[in-house]
């Protein structure tokens, strides 16, 4: 990892020569970004594969947009090289108070009022995130989320991903699917600018204070269905803790079938076919649980 900071500072200094740049370290390596900690205030984020470097810009146009209509804290891009290649293109910004509010840290918070509060702070980001007009921001207007792109996505799916998988899991797969793109009614729904990524490590909050205060990773966001961010929620933090947020933001208890349907089904293929086609070690264990799943239902 010596060389490949070593690559990232270079690029930070030759991009930004007024930060001063004295000292660079790994803050985090997820599964589509590196995040390097520069002077111990700012974070820099390089995507590692080419698809992220081109979703930087469209996150730079939302969060512009979308920023002075939020209740809490987002990147504010200050730094930006998005002209570049894989391991030299990144966006910079100070460094938001809090931490990934993991599903650990969650199970352990057992104060009544602080998991009211969280759902509170949640469901009105949510709320006000999804309230924002989308031809309000300068990106493709093409809803992400509709029957097309979902025949389209499953398509892939079945080429890349159903090679791995047992025979029941290709079935229950399929029947998932099908049952899902036969309904018209599921797709009633009115597209909104939505997060995408919706969920623990994006989600910052303040073990002092009790609560959420940032959201962060836009790098999915785009015109879409609701749920999707919902979904990723109730994938978290579990079907008890969105119905607390329902509370704030009643449309959440409106979307039930299609929130089961992603969560315990499309974002698992989705995460396979990314893992797969990014040649990503963590492509086994995905599998592995898709063929679990699978395995149970036949």
């Amino acid at each position: 990892m010596g060389d490949r900071l070593e690559q990232f500072r270079e690029s930070i200094e030759a991009a930004c020569p007024e930060l001063a740049l004295e000292r660079a370290e790994l803050f985090r390596a997820g599964q589509n970004n590196w995040l390097v900690l520069v002077n111990g205030a700012w974070l820099f984020r390089f995507p590692k594969f080419a698809d992220g470097v081109a979703r930087l810009r469209r996150e730079d146009a939302i969060l512009g947009a979308a920023r002075p209509r939020l209740p809490l804290a987002t990147p504010n891009y200050v730094f930006r090289n998005l002209d570049d290649e894989v391991g030299r293109a990144f966006v910079g910004y100070r460094k938001l108070p809090g931490e990934p509010l993991w599903p650990e840290a969650f199970a352990g918070i057992g104060d009544e009022g602080t998991i009211d509060r969280l759902a509170a702070d949640i469901a009105s980001f949510l709320r006000a995130l999804h309230a924002i007009p989308p031809d309000a921001v300068a990106i493709p207007q093409e809803p992400s989320d509709s029957p097309a792109g979902w025949r389209e996505l499953f398509g892939r799916m079945e080429q890349v991903v159903f090679p791995r998988l047992t025979a029941e899991a290709r079935a229950w797969t399929t029947e998932r699917f099908d049952a899902f793109l036969g309904e018209d009614e599921q797709f009633a729904f009115d597209n909104v600018l939505r997060h995408g990524d919706f969920g623990s490590s994006n989600t910052l909050y303040s073990a002092e204070e009790r609560r959420v205060v940032g959201m962060i990773d836009f790098g999915h966001a785009g015109i879409g269905d609701p749920a999707v961010d919902f979904a990723g929620l109730c994938v978290c933090y579990g079907e008890a803790f969105l119905r607390r947020c329902a509370r704030v933001y009643p449309l959440m208890d409106q979307c039930w079938e299609r929130v089961r349907f992603y969560g315990e089904c499309a974002f698992l293929l989705e995460d396979a076919l990314f893992c797969i086609e990014h040649e990503l070690e963590e492509a086994d264990g995905v599998v592995r649980e898709i063929n679990k799943k699978g395995g149970r239902a036949g």
